[in-house]
């Protein structure tokens, strides 16, 4: 997980962008818990709910600082006007399989008017849960080992 930086970013057509990195090697799990990426204190970004009538939040995965080859593993467009939650279904899938069968579930709360977090974890549909972080590394894997990267170590 050390290995990795998480790219999130916001942006809307009325306000100001917001792109955030998380550090792998700042995160802390248990084998048993679930991989969840959580960005909180947002509102000190200023970008009220009334102009995510229209946003776009991206989540990008960085191997060793290589800004070069990153994983995008969601990048959709929607309004926030009455959902705060979103799933997106069939994340990309690595190269050698059709469809992955994984959900990105992406969470946005306020803090009153405020965006305020963000919280993303990834939901195998046909066991029913959300991937542990060695699953979540598993599946990270794939993208890059196809080019031509070692091994991501586990926990």
């Amino acid at each position: 997980m050390s290995d990795l930086m998480f790219v999130i970013g916001v942006y809307t057509t009325k306000s100001k962008k917001i792109t955030l990195v998380e550090s792998g090697k700042n995160r802390e799990f248990s084998h048993n818990d679930r991989f969840q990426i959580e960005i909180v204190d947002l509102s000190r970004f200023e970008v009220p709910k009334s102009s995510m009538d229209d946003v776009m939040i991206t989540w990008e995965v960085v191997y060793k600082k290589d800004w070069q080859n990153v994983a995008t593993i969601v990048k959709a467009r929607r309004s926030l006007d009455t959902n705060l939650r979103w799933l997106f279904n069939d994340l990309p899938a690595p190269e050698d399989l059709i469809r992955s069968g994984l959900t990105a579930d992406v969470k946005v709360s306020l803090n009153g008017d405020l965006l305020d977090k963000i919280s993303l974890e990834i939901f195998i549909e046909s066991d029913k849960r959300y991937l542990s972080p060695d699953d979540t590394l598993r599946y990270l894997q794939c993208f890059f080992i196809s080019k031509n990267y070692m091994y991501i170590q586990s926990l």
